[in-house]
């Protein structure tokens, strides 16, 4: 029965878990500690994945034999199923997140290579690019150095001030490699099955890490420039529900109360460390003393 909780754990971490998540607008109003929730997710989610494959052998000898584990040639192979089984979850993500590191890392050369053609050789080592284009567009490009990307449709449309600020939202997100975040995550997304994947996870994750750009952004700029700027660039990217979201919390006053916010993160701190420990207690452990403890000595 372990090997089935664990897969039902595994799709509800994927399926269910994310919905939920999603619904509680709370966590918004903590958005680091929130992105640490959705990561103990997603790793419960893989820890479960990994346990029902190596338990799944392990359970079906012991049906085989009336509830016992018989030493011989059967005992051998379910180990080594067993191993290959996880071993495959393991390799697939590793895959995943080595193809896509690569292929990430590809285009944002032939990016860079193109900024300085546009631009020319005295401007190849700056961090901040100014593009021809008709669309009001500002996005970073990470690595070593990170770019920081306008169009002068951006600079015509916005003020000097909300200039400022949106340069100040991009480039927290370089100091903060928000972008390996989100490849760890685009990497499980990947990895995972189509049917018991969401992207709501991956959704959800990066309109947190806009949040904590924002609020890197507005402790050094004026936050009614850096609200007036977004609204203007509304809708030149992000979906509607995430502008709408964000402006609301730049709207207001700096976040919630400090003691108040100091509740919100440790709630989500221990709902990201009960989503670890709780299955592993619950579950895990009943089977590895069951299993060790019928190993024959």
């Amino acid at each position: 029965m372990t090997a089935l909780a664990l897969t039902a754990l595994a799709v509800l971490l994927s399926l269910a878990a994310p919905v939920l998540l999603t619904r509680a607008r709370w966590l918004e109003r903590v958005p680091q500690a929130a992105v640490v929730v959705w990561q103990s997710v997603a790793l419960a989610a893989v820890l479960a994945a990994v346990g029902a494959a190596l338990a799944a052998p392990e359970e079906v000898l012991r049906a085989l034999h009336g509830g016992r584990l018989v030493p011989g040639p059967a005992l051998v192979v379910g180990a080594a199923t067993a191993l290959l089984l996880a071993g495959i979850i393991v390799v697939r993500l590793a895959v995943a997140a080595v193809r896509l590191a690569l292929d990430t890392r590809r285009r944002r050369r032939r990016h860079l290579e193109m900024l300085d053609l546009l631009e020319g050789v005295a401007r190849e080592r700056s961090r901040l690019h100014v593009l021809a284009a008709r669309l009001p567009l500002a996005y970073c490009i990470p690595g070593r150095p990170g770019r920081v990307v306008l169009t002068d449709a951006t600079l015509d449309l916005l003020a000097p001030e909300e200039v400022e600020a949106v340069v100040a939202h991009e480039l927290a997100h370089l100091r903060a490699r928000h972008d390996l975040v989100i490849e760890a995550f685009t990497a499980l997304h990947a990895a995972f099955p189509r049917l018991v994947r969401s992207r709501l996870a991956l959704d959800s994750v990066n309109r947190l890490l806009e949040m904590l750009a924002d609020d890197a952004a507005r402790r050094t700029v004026d936050p009614e420039a850096l609200r007036s700027a977004l609204a203007k660039l509304a809708g030149t990217a992000d979906p509607k529900a995430e502008i709408e979201a964000r402006l609301s919390r730049l709207g207001g006053p700096d976040g919630p109360a400090a003691r108040h916010r100091t509740a919100l993160t440790a709630a989500a701190y221990g709902l990201a460390g009960a989503v670890l420990a709780v299955p592993t207690v619950a579950i895990v452990g009943p089977w590895l003393r069951t299993a060790f403890g019928a190993l024959p000595l």
